[in-house]
C-alpha cells in the first residue's frame, strides 16, 4: 500500500482499490427505477439480520449518484430489480413468467443504473423480477398487513400511500421471499419505517475510503478510523447506529442540536453519564434487534418444490432447522435474553430521569412504556426465575445444571402443563441412566478420570479420558468403545449402551420442546401485540448508547460544542484521528479555517509534507462529526450544513475499472460535478487534494482550471490543494470568492544543504517560497553549478510575471469586487453576530470602515479606466454587482457624516481613529 506521505509530484504506482465499506452485506434491496425523464425510483431494504425493513422514493440524477449511494449504506446481499432492466436476468422469480412474459430491453436510463450497481457491487446477483409482481396496491396489502401497530404505523402508511414506486418495491420484494425461500412474516411484526433521503448527507464511496471514515486504508483491522475513534458504544444497536450515521449524517441543525443538547449535558453531568454506561455496559452482549425478529418477525413454511440456487439461502439467521427441537431450543434461548434484557432496564431507565435534554426525556418516556412492563409479566407468569438468571448465562455442559441445555429444558414453569411435567421426569431418569453408566465403566476399568461431555444444543453426551490416560490404558479398554477421537489433549469415545441411552435421552428431550411449543405460541401471542415497544426501546437505546460515546469521548477529550451558521469557521482545529491515535511524531499543529460567500473557494498551496492532505481530510473530518450530533476538536467551531460531501483525494490507478491515474481523477470530478447538480450547491462541501497530477502540467493546470470554475459557480464551498501556481495566480485575479492559502515553510536558501522546515501552519496568501522544489534538489546532492542555473532562471520568470501582474488594472477592478464581496459578509456576520456590546460592534464597524476605503482608494482609477466586459464581469461576480446597486459608485461620492459620538473610541488613529481629513471619505453605516 501506498505510504500516507508522498514524496514526489507523480502518484504512485497502481493497485487495487479495496472495498470501501466494511462489514458483511446482510440487505435484500428491491429497486424499482422510473420510467422517462422524471428519475423516480422506489426502494425498500429489508436486513436480513433482524428483520427491519426501510422504504424510501426519491429523484434522482441522470447518474444515478443517490441511489447508489443508498446501497452502498445498506449493503446488499441481493438486489432485485424488474425483468425488463436486466438484458439477460440471472434468475426469474417463477417459472411461469417466462411463459408468458418476456423481459423486454432496458431503457437507457435504467441500463446506466444496472451498470453502476454491476460496477459497484460486482459479487452481488441482480435478479430480475417479473414486472407482474411489482404491483402498487399488492405493496400497500403487504405494508399494512405486516407493520407493527404504534405511533409510528399512520405516518409511515400516510407517507407510502402515494409513493408508487415505493409500494410497487415492496410488493416484489416480499412475493421474491415467497416463492422462491417459502419465507413470510406473521403480521404485525415488521419494524417497517420510511426514510427521506433529504434529511442526510450524501458521501460517495471514494470519500467514505479516502477520508477513512468506516475502514483504515492501510490495514482492514485496524482501528484507526472515524468509527473506530467514536465507537465506545457499549451494544451492538448502538454501533450499528453510529456506522450508519456516519455514512449518512443529518443536515438539519435543530435535530443536530436537539442531539448536541444532550451530549452537553452528559459532559456537564459526569455522574449521569456513568450512571448510564454503567447500565448499558448491562446490555453489552444482547442485541435487541435480533432477539425480536428471532422470536417473533419470521416463519418458515415447509418447503414444496422450493427452488435452490447455488448460493443457497439468503436469510440463513431466519432457517429453521430440521429438527423441530433445534427451533424451539433457539426460541428459548431468545426467550430468555428478552427476559434478561427487561429485567435491566429499570436501572436504565432510572440513569436519565429528571433530565433536561429533549431527547434523554423521550428516551426515559420509552422505557416507561406500560407494555414493556406486560411483556415481562408474561414471561415472568411462564418462564422459571431460577433457570439461567442474569450474569448467569454462560452455556456450559455435562451434569452442571445451570447449563444452557438444562436452562432450554426447564424454562417452561413446572405445572404450567402436566405431560410436560411427566416429559421432564421421563429426561431425567434418563440422564440418571447416563450418569450411572459412566460410573460403572470408571470402576469396572479402573478410569478415574473417566468424565462425560456433550456438545453445543441437541448433542450427544460422549466419554472423555486425558490423552496420558487414555495410552495407559488403552490395550485394555479399546475394544469396548467406539468412535474414538483423539483430540490435543484429551480423547473422546462412546460405546453402544451409551448410543441406546443417548437416543432415549434425546427423544425425551424433543417430547419436551414440542409440549413447550404449545406454551410458548400462547406466550407469542401476547408478546406480539406489544412489538412495536420493544422496536422503539431498541431505537431509543441506540440513540443514547451512541450519545452517551459521544460525550464519554467529548469529556476526555478537549472537545467543543460546534454552531451553525452561514460560515465555516474553525478556531485552532485538530485532526480527530492523529490526536486520538499519534499518527505522527511531536504535537499536532492545529490551524485555523474560514469559509464564507465571500471566500467560498480556497486554493491551498505549498511543499509536499507540510500539511495540506491532513488540513483538506481534518476539514472533513469535523464536518461529519458535528452533522451526526458530536463535539469537535477545536477551540471554536462553527459550520455551514452541508447536503453533500465531495472529495477527490487518492491518486492511485484504479486497477478493478482498467482506469488510469487521470481517467480516475477525471471519473471522480465527473461525479462530484453531477452530484453538484444534482444538489444546491451552497449545501456542498468539495475537497480536491492535487488534480491534475496524472497528466502533463499544461494539461493538468488546463483541466484543474475548467473544473475549478464550475466549482466556483456552484457557490459551494471548496478546499483545493494544488502546486499548480498558475492556478494560484489566475483564479482570484478572475473571481473575488477565491481565496489563496499555503501551509508554512521556513526555507534558508543560503544554506547549501536541505533547509525545509514544516511549521504545518495556514497562511494567507500563495506560498512565497516558489523554489521548495530546489531545496529538495539539494537533499540528493546536485552539482552547484546546476543549482545556481536552475535558481536565476526561476527567479527571472517569476520576475516577469509578477511585473505583468501588477500591472494588470483588471487584476485592481476584481479586488475591488472581491473587497466589495466580503463587506457585504462581513456586515451581515456583524449584524447576526451575537454580540450586544455596543463599543464592540462600533469599533467593528470602524475597522471594517477604514479597510473598505484603503481598498477604494487602491482600486479606485482601475475601476475608471479600464474597459470591462461588463456583463461577463456581472456573471462571475453577482453579489458583488449587488452590492454597487446599494453602494454608490466611488466616482464623485459623497458620504454621510459620522458624529464622534456616534462612533467614538478612545486611542489613536493608529489604533483605529479616524483623522478628520479623512471623514469625508467614510462610509455611510446607517
Amino acid at each position: 500500500m501506498a505510504s500516507r506521505s508522498r514524496a514526489g509530484s507523480r502518484p504512485a504506482t497502481a493497485r487495487t482499490v479495496a472495498t470501501s465499506y466494511e462489514g458483511a452485506a446482510s440487505w435484500v434491496l428491491a429497486i424499482l427505477p422510473g420510467r422517462g425523464t422524471g428519475r423516480d425510483v422506489g426502494v425498500v431494504a429489508l436486513d436480513k439480520e433482524d428483520g427491519q425493513v426501510v422504504v424510501t422514493q426519491f429523484t434522482d440524477s441522470t447518474t444515478w449518484v443517490k441511489t447508489l449511494h443508498l446501497c452502498r449504506n445498506k449493503p446488499p446481499d441481493v438486489i432485485l430489480l424488474p425483468q425488463s432492466a436486466l438484458a439477460t436476468p440471472r434468475y426469474a422469480l417463477a417459472a411461469e413468467s417466462e411463459a408468458n412474459e418476456a423481459a423486454g430491453s432496458a431503457s437507457p436510463e435504467a441500463a446506466m443504473l444496472v451498470k453502476g450497481l454491476q460496477t459497484e457491487f460486482k459479487d452481488v446477483p441482480l435478479i430480475g423480477v417479473a414486472r407482474k409482481y411489482w404491483n402498487e396496491q399488492a405493496g400497500f396489502e403487504f405494508l399494512t398487513q405486516l407493520i407493527v401497530h404504534d405511533e409510528d404505523r399512520l405516518g409511515v402508511l400516510t407517507a407510502c400511500k402515494p409513493k408508487y414506486y415505493a409500494l410497487s418495491a415492496i410488493c416484489a420484494l416480499f412475493k421474491y421471499l415467497e416463492t422462491s425461500y417459502s419465507l413470510s412474516f406473521a403480521p404485525k411484526t415488521l419494524k417497517i419505517g420510511y426514510s427521506a433521503l433529504e434529511g442526510t448527507c450524501l458521501i460517495d464511496a471514494d470519500s467514505v475510503k479516502n477520508l477513512e471514515l468506516v475502514s483504515n486504508m492501510l490495514n482492514k483491522n485496524s482501528k484507526q478510523h472515524l468509527l473506530g475513534m467514536l465507537d465506545k458504544c457499549c451494544t451492538a444497536m448502538g454501533t450499528r447506529h453510529l456506522r450508519s450515521n456516519i455514512l449518512s449524517p443529518l443536515t438539519e441543525p435543530s435535530v443536530i442540536d436537539a442531539r448536541l443538547d444532550t451530549v452537553e449535558e452528559l459532559v456537564k453531568s459526569e455522574e449521569r453519564l456513568r450512571a448510564i454506561r454503567k447500565a448499558l455496559e448491562q446490555l453489552k452482549s444482547v442485541d435487541l434487534d435480533k432477539i425480536v425478529s428471532r422470536l417473533l418477525a419470521a416463519e418458515k413454511r415447509p418447503s414444496t418444490g422450493t427452488r435452490s440456487t447455488s448460493r443457497g439461502s439468503i436469510f440463513p439467521s431466519f432457517q429453521s432447522s430440521t429438527d423441530p427441537s433445534s427451533q424451539i431450543a433457539s426460541k428459548l434461548d431468545y426467550l430468555l435474553s428478552l427476559r434478561n434484557f427487561l429485567s435491566t432496564l429499570p436501572t436504565l431507565r432510572s440513569s436519565v430521569e429528571n433530565s433536561d435534554s429533549i431527547i434523554l426525556m423521550q428516551v426515559e418516556k420509552v422505557l416507561q412504556d406500560d407494555r414493556l412492563e406486560q411483556i415481562r409479566a408474561v414471561i415472568e407468569e411462564n418462564v422459571n426465575p431460577d433457570i439461567w438468571k442474569k450474569g448467569d448465562e454462560k452455556r456450559s455442559s455435562g451434569r452442571d445444571a445451570n447449563g444452557g441445555r438444562h436452562a432450554r429444558l426447564f424454562a417452561i414453569k413446572a405445572e404450567k402443563k402436566r405431560l410436560l411435567d411427566v416429559a421432564r421426569e421421563t429426561w431425567r431418569e434418563n440422564t440418571s441412566d447416563v450418569n450411572d453408566l459412566c460410573d460403572t465403566l470408571r470402576d469396572k476399568y479402573g478410569l478415574e478420570g473417566l468424565a462425560l461431555v456433550q456438545g453445543g444444543k441437541g448433542s450427544a453426551y460422549v466419554f472423555q479420558l486425558t490423552k496420558e490416560e487414555w495410552e495407559e490404558k488403552k490395550g485394555e479398554i479399546g475394544k469396548a468403545f467406539t468412535n474414538v477421537n483423539v483430540l490435543k489433549k484429551r480423547v473422546e469415545f462412546s460405546s453402544l449402551d451409551l448410543q441406546k441411552r443417548n437416543a432415549r435421552l434425546q427423544e425425551s428431550e424433543q417430547e419436551i420442546y414440542l409440549m413447550s411449543e404449545e406454551i410458548l405460541e400462547e406466550m407469542f401471542q401476547e408478546i406480539r401485540g406489544c412489538v412495536a415497544c420493544l422496536y422503539k426501546c431498541s431505537e431509543a437505546i441506540a440513540l443514547l448508547d451512541m450519545l452517551a460515546a459521544f460525550a464519554d469521548l467529548s469529556a476526555k477529550e478537549d472537545y467543543v460544542r460546534p454552531e451553525w451558521t452561514d460560515t465555516l469557521a474553525i478556531k485552532a482545529g485538530r485532526h480527530p484521528l492523529h490526536e486520538q491515535f499519534r499518527l505522527s511524531d511531536g504535537s499536532f499543529v492545529p490551524n485555523d479555517t474560514y469559509a464564507s460567500d465571500a471566500a467560498s473557494f480556497q486554493l491551498i498551496n505549498g511543499p509536499n509534507m507540510s500539511g495540506k492532505s491532513t488540513l483538506l481530510r481534518q476539514i472533513a473530518l469535523l464536518h461529519v462529526m458535528a452533522q451526526i450530533g458530536c463535539f469537535v476538536p477545536a477551540a471554536y467551531a462553527s459550520f455551514r450544513p452541508i447536503s453533500a460531501l465531495l472529495t477527490r483525494l487518492s491518486n492511485d490507478d484504479n486497477l478493478e475499472s482498467s482506469l488510469s491515474t487521470f481517467a480516475s481523477e477525471m471519473a471522480t470530478m465527473s461525479m462530484i460535478l453531477a452530484a453538484l447538480q444534482a444538489h444546491e450547491g451552497r449545501r456542498c462541501l468539495v475537497i480536491v487534494d492535487e488534480l491534475g497530477r496524472g497528466t502533463s502540467p499544461e494539461e493538468g493546470v488546463g483541466i484543474a482550471f475548467a473544473i475549478a470554475e464550475e466549482i466556483i459557480r456552484s457557490k459551494a464551498f471548496c478546499f483545493f490543494a494544488t502546486h499548480f501556481k498558475e492556478l494560484s495566480i489566475a483564479l482570484p485575479s478572475r473571481y473575488p470568492n477565491v481565496v489563496a492559502l499555503h501551509l508554512e515553510t521556513d526555507v534558508d536558501e543560503k544554506q547549501p544543504d536541505f533547509s525545509l522546515t514544516f511549521l504545518h501552519k495556514v497562511r494567507d496568501g500563495a506560498t512565497p517560497h516558489t523554489h521548495y522544489g530546489l531545496e529538495l534538489a539539494k537533499a540528493v546532492k546536485l552539482p552547484s553549478p546546476v543549482l545556481y542555473k536552475a535558481r536565476l532562471v526561476s527567479l527571472t520568470l517569476e520576475s516577469l510575471a509578477e511585473d505583468g501582474r501588477k500591472r494588470s488594472s483588471e487584476g485592481k477592478l476584481v479586488r475591488r469586487r472581491r473587497g466589495l464581496l466580503e463587506l457585504k459578509t462581513r456586515l451581515r456576520e456583524i449584524a447576526t453576530g451575537k454580540t450586544d456590546d455596543a463599543g464592540v460592534l462600533l469599533a467593528q464597524l470602524r475597522q471594517l470602515q477604514k479597510e473598505t476605503i484603503e481598498m477604494l482608494d487602491e482600486t479606485m482609477d482601475a475601476a475608471q479606466d479600464v474597459d470591462v466586459d461588463v456583463e461577463a464581469e456581472a456573471s462571475k461576480t453577482e453579489d458583488a454587482e449587488e452590492i454597487e446597486e446599494v453602494i454608490p459608485s466611488a466616482a464623485g461620492w459623497r458620504v454621510t457624516e459620522i458624529k464622534p459620538e456616534d462612533l467614538s473610541l478612545a486611542g489613536t488613529a493608529e489604533e483605529g481613529t479616524v483623522d478628520e481629513e479623512d471623514e469625508e471619505d467614510m462610509l455611510p453605516f446607517d
